[in-house]
């Protein structure tokens, strides 16, 4: 454990104990926000070897790059597209930089010999909407698990736990954190790549996300739900027209999840209590549990959860050429994605330990999360099966939306018992595109379109 940053001793002891009874951040600790701290709880140094630079603020919504049309929904470019790598890591060079790399980078180092990392230099692109930040302090003093810690009180539009003291306040933040706006529009490709090298159409999607938790026109919640979404398939054929509407949780002790689907065939909505937890999501041919969207999604009560503290790694980073490459170029290699498309940058990244409890049934016994502390979006997983081998490698690339102070991440996932892998919520396509209405008629008219009724009149039509 030495490769990793040294707390205080009081902290480390803190950070170490899975049980959710501990106190809040003391008012010194507050203090450091917006100082020492960023008011979402990130260093705002850099680091003492001046890989990762200081905290400046990230991309300025008024950032322009050549080629880039605002309001597109394109953000194939980005400000550091003509960046060359520093260097490259293959397995030949694991030892040198194990350190700084998850179990899953260095298993595919090793299983694959044409597998590589191209590292860049590090920025901390990452900008949040001031609306957000002025709640930070907040709900760093007021924002409280609940006593079974499948929720939590006392918080609205920033993170609710910028000072985390354990592993469940650090995966609230993860699932609350600024992804998407507040309001999003997208259409997203996904495709999964076989043993055999061969790419599948794992569905084509129109998604709206809505996430009340932030919504800049009032300042407190006005229900349970932190991020309420519909998709729609639009391809692959035999997937054209069903419709999956979620809403997810703040507080699962006083209201759970809600989960409908549209069937086009049977032209009705049911609930759909069973996407959820380990559940496979059968479009994603089974490359995905409902849990590991976007690193953790859900309930979390069938995992102790654990802080060990903060560490540098490599993690794919300022990923918006990766996001919108075509599908054959992401799938040159039939056993990972393509490296030349993968930005990997050094960042720091709180690590989570989720453990099985005891009693409980998943197909996971352990997981590892890496979770930025600019974004509190989970960049890299790892999951082990019940014999204690790593099964599943996970990778969520982000990409800023500067013009909008707000982030979107994809998903990667290899499967290492089938040796296959899954590529999700990227923009293959060249109709695909990424945008987010601000406007407050926008969020009022996708709230009002996110109800079962709503779903199942648009269907019929």
């Amino acid at each position: 454990m030495k490769s990793f940053i040294k707390t205080s001793t009081t902290l480390a002891a803190l950070l170490a104990v899975s049980h959710v009874a501990l106190a809040a951040a003391t008012p010194e600790e507050i203090d450091k926000l917006g100082k020492s701290l960023t008011l979402s709880g990130a260093e705002r140094t850099g680091n003492a070897e001046g890989t990762i630079p200081a905290y400046t603020g990230g991309l300025p919504a008024d950032t322009t790059v050549p080629g880039w049309v605002k309001g597109s929904g394109r953000y194939e470019r980005n400000p550091f597209d003509d960046e060359k790598p520093v260097f490259t890591i293959k397995a030949a060079d694991i030892e040198k930089y194990k350190d700084k790399l998850t179990a899953g980078s260095i298993q595919l180092l090793k299983k694959y010999p044409d597998y590589r990392m191209d590292i860049y230099k590090t920025h901390r692109s990452v900008a949040w909407r001031e609306k957000s930040l002025s709640y930070c302090k907040k709900n760093a003093a007021n924002a409280k698990l609940t006593a079974d810690g499948n929720g939590f009180t006392d918080a609205y539009g920033c993170v609710p736990f910028p000072i985390p003291k354990n592993g469940l306040e650090a995966q609230w933040n993860h699932q609350l954190r600024q992804t998407a706006g507040y309001n999003a529009k997208f259409r997203a490709s996904a495709f999964m790549v076989d043993a055999s090298g061969r790419a599948t159409d794992s569905g084509h999607t129109e998604v709206t996300v809505v996430r009340p938790y932030q919504n800049p026109e009032t300042d407190k919640m006005v229900d349970a739900f932190g991020q309420k979404d519909v998709s729609e398939y639009v391809g692959p054929p035999a997937s054209v027209g069903i419709k999956i509407l979620q809403f997810y949780s703040t507080d699962f002790g006083s209201t759970p999840d809600s989960t409908w689907s549209y069937s086009p065939g049977q032209r009705r909505t049911r609930i759909a209590p069973e996407f959820s937890y380990d559940t496979p999501i059968s479009s994603y041919g089974g490359a995905v549990n409902f849990d590991e969207l976007f690193g953790f999604k859900g309930k979390p009560d069938r995992f102790n959860w654990k802080l060990v503290g903060k560490k540098e790694i490599y993690v794919p980073y300022n990923a918006n050429r990766l996001m919108f490459a075509p599908t054959d170029k992401l799938t040159a290699s039939k056993d990972f994605v393509n490296p030349d498309l993968t930005r990997w940058e050094l960042h720091r990244v709180w690590v989570v330990e989720q453990t099985l409890k005891e009693g409980q049934r998943h197909v996971f016994a352990r997981r590892t999360m890496y979770i930025d502390e600019d974004s509190w979006a989970t960049l890299a997983a790892d999951a082990y099966d019940q014999a204690g081998k790593l099964y599943r490698i996970a990778y969520f690339p982000l990409m800023p939306v500067w013009d909008h102070q707000t982030v979107w991440t994809s998903m990667q996932f290899y499967d290492q018992s089938k040796g296959t892998y899954f590529n999700g919520n990227l923009f293959s396509r060249p109709g695909d595109y990424f945008k987010v209405d601000a406007t407050p008629a926008g969020l009022k008219s996708n709230l009002q379109s996110m109800t079962p009724e709503a779903m199942s009149a648009r269907g019929i039509r």
